[in-house]
């Protein structure tokens, strides 16, 4: 594989892993704001075992659904808050999506030669090394 081939792949796995962390910022977002709040419902509830069927107060912890959660992110907050953190994640996710990408054309292209082309093995041996090369 020649280096302009190589330079190719890198800056595709760049692209790639951008646009991918972009499409999936909001959805990253929603689920963070699912795992870290709740909603505290009071419900009332008839004790039956009394004489004078007493209501008394339970305390739920209920979570919002993803829609109604995204609903309140662009209500409250607007539409360029689905993008918080996205300036990190790239940072992390462009270069790693370049290296996995290169690593994974240079690898198959050996394994070629060695096994049958584009058989399984190819690609699930070329897979695991680019992932090994890009989790350093």
């Amino acid at each position: 594989m020649s280096q302009s081939d190589t330079l190719v792949h890198l800056f595709a796995g760049g692209c790639g892993g951008t646009v991918g962390a972009i499409l999936t910022c909001p959805l990253e977002v929603v689920k963070t704001r699912l795992q870290s709040s709740s909603v505290t419902l009071y419900i009332s509830e008839v004790q039956l075992n009394t004489m004078t069927g007493a209501s008394v107060n339970r305390v739920a912890r209920v979570s919002p659904g993803p829609l109604h959660c995204l609903k309140m992110i662009l209500e409250k907050e607007g539409s360029r808050s689905l993008f918080r953190g996205l300036g990190p994640n790239l940072v992390g996710v462009a270069p790693s999506r370049a290296i996995y990408f290169a690593a994974y054309s240079n690898c198959k292209e050996k394994m070629n030669n060695i096994f049958d082309p584009d058989s399984t093995q190819v690609h699930m041996i070329s897979a695991a090394m680019a992932d090994s090369y890009a989790n350093i």
